[in-house]
């Protein structure tokens, strides 16, 4: 049986990025992957615009129809639920930054409940509204209410855009870890772009770290 794995968090925190390349990686042991785009926040840099990307590996993109995908009109592709039902596939969501990015969860939630799911918050301790661990206790709470699930663990994304250092990278994952404990979650992996994964392998950080490459970015970065 396949799992259901859940990548939500605040806007800016790459879970869509996260999502992309967590749905590649799972093409590798799965023949049978599906990334639903279910973030109704940000229709501008999220993975239905990799649809030929994820072709290649194999990977089954389920998105807003045609007409309506870069638009902010909420619209649940009814394939979703029809994957849900299909036990033997590997599902991955990729949800709204938000309460309102949520609500597809809550609505889906009965279906989500019936196998395994894991649903992971991303942090990126750079941004605004995860400064601090008030914010992100509060964010917890207002996405679990919407979305009707509860999350199992953490990933931690630090980084700083196009100015990110090693630095960054190390003392974020301290502050993520530092927010993981208080919350009562498990940290799942430490997610860094391509090219400071081989210079953090000197640091020993006790924490599984995945290499992930960039496809969302905007142009002027």
């Amino acid at each position: 049986m396949g799992n259901i794995a859940i990548f939500s968090g605040g806007f800016g925190s790459g879970k869509s990025e996260i999502a992309l390349n967590y749905a590649m990686e799972m093409s590798r042991y799965n023949s049978q992957v599906v990334l639903a785009d279910l973030d109704m926040v940000n229709p501008y840099f999220c993975s239905r615009e990799l649809e030929e990307v994820l072709q290649g590996h194999g990977v089954k993109l389920a998105a807003p129809i045609e007409m309506l995908r870069f638009s902010d009109v909420p619209q649940v592709p009814a394939e979703v639920i029809g994957f849900l039902g299909m036990e033997e596939n590997e599902m991955i969501l990729d949800v709204g930054g938000d309460e309102v990015g949520s609500w597809v969860l809550g609505y889906l939630s009965g279906h989500i409940r019936t196998r395994s799911y894991q649903m992971y918050l991303v942090i990126n301790p750079f941004r605004p509204f995860a400064a601090s661990l008030e914010g992100i206790i509060e964010l917890r709470v207002s996405l679990e209410k919407a979305s009707r699930l509860q999350f199992t663990g953490v990933i931690s994304n630090p980084n700083m855009a196009a100015g990110t250092e090693v630095a960054d990278i190390i003392a974020g994952h301290q502050q993520v870890t530092a927010y993981a404990e208080k919350l009562g979650l498990p940290m799942k992996f430490l997610v860094v772009g391509e090219r400071f994964y081989e210079p953090l392998k000197a640091y020993g950080l006790d924490v599984e770290v995945k290499p992930i490459k960039l496809y969302l970015w905007p142009e002027w970065l």
